[in-house]
């Protein structure tokens, strides 16, 4: 019946003779080449061969002694305590306290799933970062608890590989040997508690309907900030002149921030997250739960525009590149076009907004270059050991060199450099191996998966990756640390979703 109707026959022909006009456009012809030209690059690259080949410290690490000397006594304290816990079971299992704790247990994912809900929802002035620790460590004692009283159940460490064990041991030792100790422990306890909750969800997932449950409950959570953010500004968002140069701007409305401290935090989370609802809607088969998620989709996708946040805009679109290079390589050019044909469709004051990336008069362009000019001889000096865990502590030192900017610069505005700077070479050469480490992985794991809805939710995470990193190189994203959350949790579904491929 579908097939005779006359709708869908006009619709038909109308595609049809799009592609073929498509098709025989010079444009068209020219992407295609730079495309084979990309393919045949790809093809005999040895960077490529490099990338696509497991490395060598990866696997000694998994082999090595350290690792299983690490392993057992990190497991220790749950044998410990399963001895202690079978002398006395029967008293355990008599209290109805004790079922209960059982039946969270039973249900870490959704427990997960709903801290991360209210990590997102909490408006910024009723926000302490506390929170969020309070819910890892929580958390944690309850996946303590399901190793002590399941014999089957024991933590995985297998996500901790080479390079973020490194990662890991350069952040305690610099705030050990921290310039100013008491200014960095706080910023030790965001790390910790980044860490915790990558920790959680590797351990937590372990089948695709888990990683449903959590991905799904996150975008629920998405759609409500971006919902937030569209109420805003129909309300209306006072212009705050220390967001934007309004002379370079001029018409531009306030920017959106929703539940967060400031737009740029706002795009950030969102543009980590929106490949997401592709990889839902991809990967699911009822068209029901598409046509859900589709309509979802909308708010943060029409949010991220209203934060008027260039770098995150551009981090978007280098992460869709990354999703549909990942998808299907042939469709780049497809994609490039499409982004060249939508230029003359966009509002005025987004055309403006993207115009000013390029203008060297922008207060912010030139506020970066200021800021590398003052940092430079405090990293002649620092290069290697770093100056402590946490922008206090860079801010303590950089004031005693001369400032090329009116105020001591809270950060680097760049997430490698900050990270550079605070935890030293080593740190930053294994943050960086880490995340090479796990795209490589990832990528191995999309070719060799079956199943769509884990096969897209991988490629989401590279992908999310993949364009906050890029937003890391003009901005330091984990300056609010609910972005240097989600940045982790994002880490932890992409870990997550690998060990459910490697399991099931």
């Amino acid at each position: 019946m579908g097939s005779d109707s006359f709708v869908i026959r006009f619709i038909n022909v109308i595609a049809s003779y799009l592609l073929k006009v498509l098709y025989n456009s010079s444009t068209y012809k020219v992407l295609n080449r730079i495309a084979d030209w990309f393919r045949k690059c790809f093809g005999t690259s040895y960077v490529i061969t490099i990338l696509k080949r497991e490395g060598t410290l990866v696997k000694l690490w998994d082999k090595s002694k350290t690792y299983k000397f690490f392993s057992q006594m990190l497991h220790s304290p749950t044998r410990l305590m399963r001895v202690e816990y079978e002398k006395k079971q029967h008293i355990f299992q008599s209290s109805k306290i004790f079922k209960l704790i059982v039946l969270a247990t039973d249900n870490m994912h959704v427990l997960a799933s709903l801290a991360l809900f209210v990590i997102f929802i909490i408006p910024h002035s009723f926000w302490y970062n506390i929170f969020a620790t309070m819910m890892a460590f929580g958390l944690l004692l309850l996946l303590f608890i399901k190793t002590v009283i399941n014999k089957d159940t024991f933590f995985n460490f297998k996500h901790i590989n080479f390079y973020l064990a490194i990662f890991i041991l350069s952040i305690v030792l610099a705030q050990v040997f921290s310039i100013y100790p008491a200014l960095g422990f706080r910023f030790l306890i965001f790390y910790l508690t980044c860490l915790l909750f990558v920790f959680i969800l590797v351990n937590s997932i372990k089948n695709k309907d888990q990683l449903a449950t959590v991905i799904e409950s996150i975008l629920m959570g998405v759609a409500i900030i971006g919902l937030y953010a569209i109420f805003q500004r129909i309300r209306g968002v006072p212009v705050n002149a220390a967001q934007t140069d309004l002379s370079l701007n001029a018409g531009m409305p306030g920017r959106v921030y929703s539940t967060m401290e400031n737009p740029n935090n706002l795009a950030e989370i969102l543009m980590m997250l929106i490949p997401f609802y592709v990889a839902v809607f991809l990967g699911s088969k009822s068209f029901i739960k598409r046509f859900i998620i589709l309509g979802m989709a909308i708010s943060p996708l029409i949010a991220l525009g209203l934060t008027y946040s260039r770098s995150s805009w551009i981090g978007f679109a280098v992460a869709i590149l990354m999703f549909v290079l990942l998808t299907n390589w042939r469709l780049v050019p497809l994609f490039l076009l499409a982004g060249i044909a939508a230029i003359p469709i966009l509002p005025q004051t987004v055309y403006n907004r993207i115009l000013t990336i390029f203008d060297s008069r922008d207060s912010s362009v030139s506020y970066r270059f200021l800021i590398y000019k003052t940092i430079g001889p405090m990293f002649e000096n620092y290069w290697f050991t770093g100056v402590g865990l946490g922008s206090d502590a860079f801010m303590k030192v950089v004031q005693n060199y001369p400032l090329h900017t009116k105020v001591i610069p809270p950060h680097t505005h760049n997430l490698f450099i900050q990270v550079w700077i605070e935890v030293g070479l080593v740190g930053v050469l294994s943050f960086i191996g880490f995340l090479v480490s796990t795209v490589k992985k990832s990528i191995k794991s999309i070719v060799d998966e079956k199943d769509k809805y884990i096969k897209f939710s991988i490629i989401a995470g590279v992908s999310s990756l993949v364009g906050i990193l890029t937003v890391g190189v003009a901005e330091y994203i984990w300056y609010y640390p609910r972005v240097m959350i989600i940045f982790w949790v994002v880490v932890g579904l992409l870990l997550a979703a690998n060990r459910v491929r490697e399991e099931n």
